[in-house]
């Protein structure tokens, strides 16, 4: 079944990472842009997700998984091997109302990562619904180099528009305008 896409604002918003190994890395990574308050506990470190930690000063502590790690958190990326711990943390967050993601867990999973595109404030999702990760990569590619290099301008003179003119007639036709500017050619 097809997963609905969903945009959620996670700023400022508390994420716990368990696990510090490569794939903890690619899920910090993506989330960084967005600017959670993340925090990463793990009894191991890969030497590049500890390098990242400390550019962006993420909090992290080198030890084993606690249960009390869980409160206050709006988020929970499970970033381990181990399928027990997963499907722990994954009961345990039920309880909490708390979103998780069990990577490579379907089962353990409330939401899944999808491959994106971000220009500034323009975002796009693209996802396979957690079947085929490396379709959805090479289409993120392939949609990264149709996109207009000069989109983030467009967009903010829009933006402009949009915030200077009144609601109506006017200021949309202004808006469509410029949106036409971007497909212009095609």
């Amino acid at each position: 079944m097809a997963l609905f896409p969903m945009f959620v604002d996670i700023k400022g918003q508390k994420v716990l990472i368990v696990g510090g190994g490569i794939v903890a890395l690619r899920k910090i990574e993506k989330l960084l842009p967005f600017e959670p308050e993340m925090k990463v506990v793990s009894k191991d470190f890969h030497p590049e997700t500890l390098k990242l930690i400390k550019e962006k000063n993420i909090p992290s502590e080198k030890r084993e998984f606690r249960f009390s790690d869980l409160e206050d958190q709006k988020i929970v990326i499970v970033a381990v091997d181990d399928i027990d711990l997963q499907r722990q943390i994954f009961e345990k967050t039920r309880e909490k109302n708390i979103l998780v993601n069990s990577v490579d867990s379907p089962d353990y999973c409330d939401f899944i990562f999808p491959a994106y595109v971000k220009k500034g404030d323009i975002v796009i999702g693209i996802t396979t619904s957690g079947k085929l990760p490396g379709l959805s990569a090479k289409l993120r590619k392939h949609i990264e180099k149709t996109l207009p290099e000069n989109l983030e301008d467009i967009f903010n003179q829009i933006k402009k528009i949009r915030e200077e003119l009144p609601k109506g007639e006017e200021r949309q036709k202004k808006i469509l305008q410029l949106v036409d500017q971007l497909f212009e050619g095609e």
